[in-house]
């Protein structure tokens, strides 16, 4: 048998992207450069969350990216036609967003989902460092500390990039009311299940079902909140075996449940996997291995997570 895992094909897609969103900078970086000029100083970053975050990508999945820049106070680009910064940037993350989207002969590169950016919707397409770090501080919601648990730096400037992983990790290492984060994540799951789930009585959603792959990583973001402050060893991991493993080691986790968590997770990435390539949804029959993946999920949850 010659095929590979199905997580390691997630994570080889991740990369891809990866690889790919760092040449469109560069390629968006240079075309505005010429148009408007550099800013001296200044560093720009791109955020993977969700599932590019964790670095499981599926095939034809969309990116949720969320961009950052850092620049000196009134700063302007050096061109013929100067840009203060803000603006600059915010051409720039236009750029990338269209270029990943343009439609070609050969089809798109990826569709770009950017409403995971503070504020949503109603918000700057790009925040500066600071009022990232100001947002994460005082006005987010615990759903969006959630998600920066699988948040990353995929491409752009290193400094950056090591601001906002600074930024993350205090986010993250934040003592909270245990009470009401559990309140908080049983709340928000509930109602992404009532919208969202669409299994049925032949078929079992794959991602949204009751012991699906959200389940299993709301879990794990809800045991990374709880716990973080006291065990910085679960600040690293993005994705969910190395974040079920690091658990595991630091005992948030009993190992037995890990190792089955890891193997209910390998089962059904393996189980979408296989319909996004066949550009299926993610619905599957309740055949006894799926419902065995299931099972360990629903019964983790009931006993460690914010059910328990």
């Amino acid at each position: 048998d010659r095929r590979q895992p199905a997580c390691d094909s997630t994570r080889q897609l991740a990369w891809l992207a990866d690889a790919v969103v760092a040449s469109v900078l560069a390629l968006a970086r240079r075309e505005l450069e010429h148009a408007h000029g550099a800013i001296a100083g200044a560093g720009f970053a791109v955020l993977g969350y969700g599932s590019l975050g964790g670095e499981e990508l599926g095939f034809g999945s969309d990116l949720d990216l969320v961009f950052l820049y850092d620049a000196p106070p009134n700063a302007y680009s050096d061109g013929a036609r100067p840009l203060d910064a803000p603006r600059w940037f915010a051409r720039l993350a236009q750029k990338i967003v269209s270029l990943l989207g343009a439609v070609t002969g050969g089809g798109r590169l990826y569709e770009v989902d950017v409403r995971l950016r503070p504020d949503g919707g109603k918000g700057l397409l790009v925040s500066s460092l600071a009022s990232y770090a100001d947002y994460q501080r005082n006005r987010a919601w615990t759903w969006e500390h959630q998600a920066l648990v699988r948040a990353r730096c995929v491409a752009g400037d290193a400094a950056v990039s090591a601001e906002f992983d600074r930024i993350r990790a205090e986010t993250l290492a934040r003592r909270r009311d245990p009470v009401r984060l559990r309140d908080d994540v049983l709340s928000m799951r509930q109602r992404m299940r009532e919208e969202l789930d669409r299994s049925n009585d032949a078929l079992f959603d794959l991602k949204q079902g009751e012991g699906g792959l959200v389940d299993l990583e709301f879990m794990l973001q809800y045991l990374v909140l709880r716990e973080a402050a006291a065990r910085p060893d679960l600040l690293q991991p993005r994705a969910t075996r190395p974040l079920l493993e690091a658990m595991a080691a630091c005992g948030v986790l009993p190992e037995d449940v890990a190792a089955t968590l890891r193997r209910a997770h390998a089962t059904l990435v393996a189980k979408g996997l296989d319909c996004t390539l066949d550009r299926r949804p993610r619905m599957v029959p309740h055949d006894p291995t799926i419902e065995a993946a299931r099972a360990a999920v629903v019964e983790a949850w009931r006993h460690y997570g914010p059910a328990a």
